[in-house]
């Protein structure tokens, strides 16, 4: 769909500032319509987004749960969204985050608020969403695979029984349910140093890339046929997946994270998410408060974009190479131009997050620009032989600093931690040249561009 079709118009302020908010931000929707794809499930009464993986799925060490404030037909199963951590979690309850004994904000709370909000303004007034969270962390992707036996049984125990509890509630209401949409986060425990023990049968979890990306084919149809099965839907969910950021990426070749990339990029129904490095932290692991609803705003954008309209989902990455000297053009896939190096939003990152390698040894990079769609790279020693180039990688703690230029406004404003009992480690600010943090002010909802390793000259 192009970009005239459907138009949000700000009128007003588009976010609520913290939980104490009693009404809905203003804003005035133009849309004819044309290119909403009106998915069957989404004509169910209610609508199940599912999350699924590891930690960062779930919330964890959030010092505070910021969302307290439901929104109206909104729920979760039980007490928590994330479902192992619910008590009576056969009925609904308003959807809120919930301050557990591992964190407090969890990112589906702002995901579902800030996209369900958008359904009900374009497309049906009355539409019912349940948001639940299964998994647990700490997890390698065997651990959440089907095929898992033994122990905990992560995917029966949270992810069928979330189904089963949400058709068995419809039932009882004489009511239809659906599941639109599973958000897979999970990755960090199958890299070098974190996986020991984890894998099927007491082995260690795969490292590799190939069979990661196996094992994510084959749960992906599992979930996607036991959602199908249980909820007698015809289409298939999406399934949209994020990579492994931070201090979790363990290897140079970052395998588990090109696995993620190249799943994405390979699978029609899989959407790959935004990134979580640029969002707040507490040091390169687990996410902030902020960070976690963040990230959940970025997630709703994504479901949007992919379940009611047609426009562009992918972040940031590299479509192409060329070198030339001692300089490398990347051209780069950018859904809106141009690209810009943000060094305010988020933290520094060394060589704004590149590095390069000739014949396995890092060399220097001189400069780091951008012009509209490509980055160019230049180094201080001509680049003949292997060469090799990563991005967020493991020697810049899995971050960097290159976005797009989009806009979507956000539903929920930056909540002001400086008093909290955990400070993040950085306080995004508003601008290139303004000093103010973003306290108060919306979530930026740029995209940026994905964590990746590739050898260019072999």
């Amino acid at each position: 769909m192009k970009n005239n079709i459907l138009k949000l118009v700000v009128a007003g302020a588009f976010l609520l500032g913290v939980q104490s908010c009693t009404k809905e931000p203003s804003v005035t929707i133009t849309n004819n319509n044309e290119g909403l794809v009106k998915l069957n499930e989404l004509e169910s009464e209610y609508q199940h987004i599912i999350f699924y993986g590891q930690s960062l799925a779930m919330g964890w060490e959030a010092a505070e749960a910021l969302t307290t404030q439901g929104m109206v037909n909104n729920f979760m199963l039980g007490t928590n969204p994330n479902f192992k951590y619910a008590e009576n979690k056969n009925e609904l309850r308003g959807l809120v985050a919930s301050k557990w004994v591992n964190g407090g904000e969890q990112p589906i709370v702002a995901a579902v608020n800030a996209f369900s909000y958008r359904y009900r303004t374009e497309v049906r007034k009355g539409k019912k969403f349940i948001a639940t969270t299964g998994g647990e962390g700490g997890r390698s992707i065997e651990q959440l695979s089907k095929e898992f036996i033994g122990g905990e049984e992560l995917y029966k125990n949270t992810f069928v029984a979330a189904l089963n509890n949400g058709k068995a509630i419809a039932q009882l209401e004489k009511s239809t349910i659906a599941c639109p949409a599973i958000i897979y986060m999970q990755g960090e425990f199958n890299y070098s140093g974190l996986n020991g023990g984890l894998g099927f049968d007491g082995a260690d979890a795969t490292t590799s890339k190939n069979e990661y990306k196996q094992l994510l084919v084959k749960l992906k149809n599992n979930m996607q046929n036991d959602v199908m099965q249980i909820y007698s839907q015809k289409t298939k969910p999406k399934f949209f997946i994020y990579q492994v950021a931070g201090s979790y990426i363990r290897n140079r070749e970052m395998t588990i994270n090109m696995a993620q990339l190249e799943f994405a990029l390979e699978n029609e129904d899989v959407v790959l998410l935004n990134p979580t490095y640029f969002t707040s932290d507490y040091g390169g692991g687990h996410l902030s408060s902020n960070g976690y609803r963040w990230y959940g705003e970025s997630i709703a954008k994504s479901l949007y974009k992919a379940l009611l309209t047609e426009e562009d989902t992918k972040p940031i990455y590299p479509l192409s190479y060329d070198i030339a000297g001692n300089k490398i053009t990347i051209k780069m896939h950018v859904p809106t131009l141009p690209l810009v190096i943000d060094t305010w939003t988020t933290q520094i990152a060394q060589n704004s997050g590149f590095a390069v390698f000739k014949d396995g040894i890092e060399i220097q990079i001189n400069s780091v620009q951008t012009d509209q769609d490509k980055v160019m790279l230049t180094t201080n020693v001509d680049l003949t032989g292997a060469i090799q180039i990563n991005y967020a990688g493991n020697t810049r703690n899995g971050t960097g600093n290159l976005r797009d230029s989009h806009y979507f406004p956000s539903y929920y404003a930056y909540f002001d931690t400086s008093k909290s009992s955990r400070l993040e480690s950085y306080v995004p600010e508003r601008s290139r040249t303004s000093n103010d943090n973003l306290y108060g002010v919306s979530y930026p909802l740029q995209n940026w561009c994905v964590p990746f390793y590739y050898t260019i000259n072999k």
